[in-house]
This record gives C-alpha cells, structure tokens and sequence, in this order.
C-alpha cells in the first residue's frame, strides 16, 4: 500500500476511534430524562456518566503496560473492539444495570483508546511534528463533545435513544478495520502470511504444557511481575473507594455514615500500598526471585522525574476545571433558564471553539520553535484570569461566550503543551526508548482522565451539598432534593421562571463550583511554572 494512503488512512482510523470515546461521553447527558423515565430509575441515572468514566480512568496505566507486551496499534484495536462490545450492551439492554454495566466495559476500551490513541500518533510522526498530531488529536475530540449533543438530540427525538449507541458500531468497525491494515505491523496485520503463522502456532502449541509447574510458574512471573496484576488490583480499587465515596456521598450515604467513611479511609490506604509496591516491594521481588520480567506499573524513576510530574499534574488540575466549567455551563443554561439539552449543550462551543484554535497555534509554534513551557505558562495564566471571570457569568449568552474565551485557551494550550512536556523528558538515544514512551504518555493521558473523572465526581458534590445547604436554611416550601436526578426530574415537570428563589439557589449552587474551577487553576498555575523548559529537537537543530 502506498505510504502516504497508509498514513493517511491511518490518522484517519486514530481520529475517528478519539471522536467516538469523546462522543460516546457526551451523547450520554442528552438521554438522562428519557433513559430515568424508560427504566423509572433516576436515582442511578448519573452512573450512566460515572460508570464510564470510573473504568475509563482506573484502567488507563494498565492499557500502556500491554502495549508493551502486545504492541501499541494491536492494544488499541483490542481497546476499540471492547469498546464496541460496551456499546452493544448498552444499545440492546432493557434494564438500568444491563445499560450500567455496558457503560463500564465501554469505558475499559475508551480508556485504552484515549491512551494508546496519543501513543500510536505521536510515534508514528517526526517529535518536531508531534504537536501538530496531538493537536490533531485533540480537535477531534473537542469537536465529538461540541456535536454530541446535537447528534444525542436527533436520535433521541427523531428514532431511539439506542442509536446514540448503536451509532458507535459502523464507526468503529471502520476504525479497526483501517488500523489493522495500515497501522499494525507495518500495515501487514490480517495479510495471508500473517494468519497462516498464526494458525500454525496455535496448532502447534503443546497444551499438555498447562499440566506441568513449568507453565504456571511462568504465568506467575508474566501476571505478577511484567504485568503488574496487583499494582493494578490496588490502584483499581483505591480510585474505585474514592470515586464511590464522592458519587454515593450525600447522595445515597449520608458523608457521617460509615460505609462513605470506609471508602475515604481504605481509598488512600490503597494508594499508598500501590506506591509503596510498585516502587520499592515489587523491585525487591524482581531481584529476590531472579526475575527479568519486574517491571512495576508505575516505576519511581517516571513518578519521580520532575518534568513528568509536574507537566501532568498540570494538566491533571487542567481538565478537572475545564469539566466543571463546561459541565455546569451547559448546567446553568438547562436548569435555570430551561433550555433543552441540545440548545443548552450548544454553549459548549465557547469553551471548544477557543480551545481549537490554540491548540492549533500552540502546534505551529511548537513545530516551528520547539517551545513548549511558554505555551504551559501561558495556559495556566489564562486559567487562573479566565476562571475568575467565569464565575461573574450569570446567563446571558452575549456575556457568557466573553467571558469563556480565557477558560478554552487555557485548557486548549495546556492540554497539548503538557503531553509534549512529559514525552520531551525521555530522550530518543535511550536504549528503552520505546516503552518509557508508552508509559510516559499513559502516565500523562492517566493523570488528565482522573482529571475530567474527578471533576465530574466533585462538582455534583458541591452542588448537590451548596444546592442542599441553601434549601435546608431557607423557608421556602420545597422538597428537599437527594441528588441531581431527581432535581433534573422535578425541574423538568416544575420549572417556575429564572428568576424564582429555586432558580436562585441552582445559579448559587453552580457558581460555586465555578469557584472549585478557579482553585483547580491556581494549583495548575502552581506546578505548570515549574515544568521543565526543554524543547522538541526542532530547536535544536536551529541553534547548531
């Protein structure tokens, strides 16, 4: 196949399996009310959200791992098709936990698509061109969230709310279909050799071997020791109690009670047990047991590298704030003026539209420059300005696309020039050069997921409590709300004017989380300062 259609089609498929993990998040908002009324549950319905993004965050280190083992392009096929598998469930299913649980294994493949997506298309491009590919990237992305809506819309009035998942199949075969033909293997994945080798290995293979401690010992070895399984275990369940304490919360628990108390307890404890092993336990067994396969999840020496660290953590608090901005935007748009979700999501375009277009600035200067930390600075200064100014948004539509246009350029900046950041650390003269490229990346994507996840997670906490607080010390003769559903449900059949003392205390509700959006920035501008100020080679080869 010719090398530029090969290239070609290849960015394409990477484009399109981005556009559907992003779409597959955004879609689900429109379909809360007919979902909540179709399965007479709006107490789960916010899961429809959490479930996705829960697996989607705590799976995303693991995905880079079997990159390693099983190859990038190959990993990210796997990740499209479980992806597609999610989608099926979620399409077919007639019970609030059929739909649930399709949305979790969807998340499992979005996250491996959303890691190894970045990996594959920045290592198949020049590093001087990696910024003009993660932007590429990156707008497909902003454009599934700002057409979601519209698209969840249409299928949801005009046939069924399951095309908003049916809708994910013909695309992502078509995906798969283009990365198994020109990306994998040099483009020679599915060809006829290929296949025969394969069947001839399996036909082969000796499977009396499963009898025999030889076998099971080395399966110990690659589960425990290259792969990392109780890493994984620990920090899966670590992030899972906290997200449960933040998503039940207030909401199915009361915060004094003891099972949320457990979940904050334990959570950290978990964490610190994954660190704890990955860095110092499971090193000390590699070379207690002769292993040359100990290779932890999270090695100390990425974890400790400043420039890694600080560029994701930057863009960690990044997009923690960019969700509560554009989630409670739309929000404010949906519950105080009654703007149906499609006419309300549209506002997303003030966020996504700026964010484009730095993106596709900041790719230019890089490629041309090699910069990148001024792009960083540059973000984080707008972030911390523009959050300040979006808490001032109070409705009108004139206001609120002026006073967006910092917040999108910040998060636009960031999230490419923090990604550059962490991969510009690991120098292409190493000798393991490609799989600390993987585990780079999957550190930086792993660290902005938890981002967006807990965003999602923290502001329906604060305003569900801001929302509970002001009811509870007012007379005014109300129900009192137990979560966002059902406020969502007895807002749709009572809305009683933007002006009313319940639209009131949702406008309040909503600014403060603004005001998180604003912390989250302060902290970003915090560690974005301190990212190194290495630049793509492009630089270099301008000064010799």
């Amino acid at each position: 196949m010719n090398k530029t259609l090969s290239l070609t089609l290849c960015i394409t498929s990477l484009l399109l399996t981005l556009f559907l993990a992003a779409l597959d998040i955004v879609i689900v908002v429109t379909l809360y009310d007919t979902i909540g009324i179709k399965f007479h549950d709006f107490g789960n319905i916010g899961w429809l959200v959490t479930g996705y993004a829960l697996s989607n965050a705590v799976f995303m280190l693991l995905w880079g791992r079997l990159a390693e083992i099983l190859g990038t392009t190959e990993c990210l096929m796997i990740s499209v098709v479980i992806f597609e598998i999610g989608s099926l469930i979620s399409a077919l299913s007639n019970t609030m936990g059929t739909l649930i649980g399709g949305r979790v294994i969807a998340g499992f493949g979005g996250s491996g698509i959303e890691s190894l997506a970045f990996v594959v298309g920045t290592s198949i491009v020049q590093e001087n061109y990696r910024g003009i590919m993660i932007t590429a990237l990156a707008v497909s992305y902003v454009i599934a969230e700002g057409v979601g809506p519209f698209i969840g819309g249409a299928f949801n009035e005009h046939l069924s709310w399951r095309w908003c998942f049916y809708i994910n199949l013909p695309i992502g075969a078509f995906a798969f279909i283009s990365l198994a033909f020109c990306c994998a293997s040099g483009g020679k994945w599915l060809s006829k050799k290929w296949l025969l080798s394969k069947i001839n290995s399996i036909t082969s293979y000796k499977y009396y071997e499963i009898f025999k401690a030889s076998f099971w010992k080395k399966v110990f070895q690659i589960l425990v020791f290259k792969l990392d399984m109780i890493g994984i275990i620990l920090s899966s369940a670590g992030f899972t109690l906290l997200m449960l304490g933040l998503s039940f919360g207030g909401n199915n628990f009361a915060w004094n009670s003891s099972i949320i108390i457990s979940f904050f307890t334990l959570g950290p404890i978990l964490l610190i047990l994954f660190c704890a092993y990955d860095f110092h336990i499971l090193p000390l067994l590699g070379v207690h047991y002769k292993s040359k396969y100990a290779r932890p999840l999270l090695t100390w020496k990425i974890a400790s590298n400043a420039g890694i660290f600080t560029s994701s953590i930057t863009g960690f608090f990044s997009c923690f704030a960019y969700e509560l901005q554009s989630a409670y935007l739309v929000q404010l748009y949906q519950l105080v003026l009654k703007r149906n979700s499609m006419l309300a999501s549209i506002h997303l375009w003030e966020l996504s539209i700026p964010a484009m277009i730095t993106t596709m600035a900041t790719a230019y200067l890089n490629a041309k420059y090699g910069i990148i930390k001024p792009a960083i600075v540059f973000g984080v200064l707008c972030g911390i300005v523009g959050s300040g100014i979006f808490t001032l948004i109070n409705g009108e539509i004139s206001q609120s696309i002026g006073y967006s246009l910092l917040p999108g350029i910040a998060f636009g900046s960031i999230f490419q020039a923090t990604l550059l950041s962490s991969q510009v650390q690991i120098t292409p003269d190493d000798p393991d050069f490609q799989n600390k490229f993987i585990e780079v990346t999957a550190f930086n994507s792993f660290a902005k997921s938890l981002g967006f996840s807990f965003g999602g997670n923290i502001g329906a906490m604060i305003f569900t409590a801001s929302l509970k607080n002001q009811l509870r010390s007012s007379n005014a003769n109300l129900p009192q709300f137990t979560s966002i559903e059902t406020l969502l449900a007895y807002r749709t059949e009572n809305y009683d004017g933007p002006q009313s003392l319940l639209s009131q205390f949702i406008n309040t509700a909503i600014h403060n989380v603004f005001y998180c959006a604003l912390g989250c920035y302060a902290l970003s501008f915090f560690f974005g300062v301190f990212t190194s100020s290495k630049k793509t080679s492009v630089s270099v080869k301008k000064q010799q």
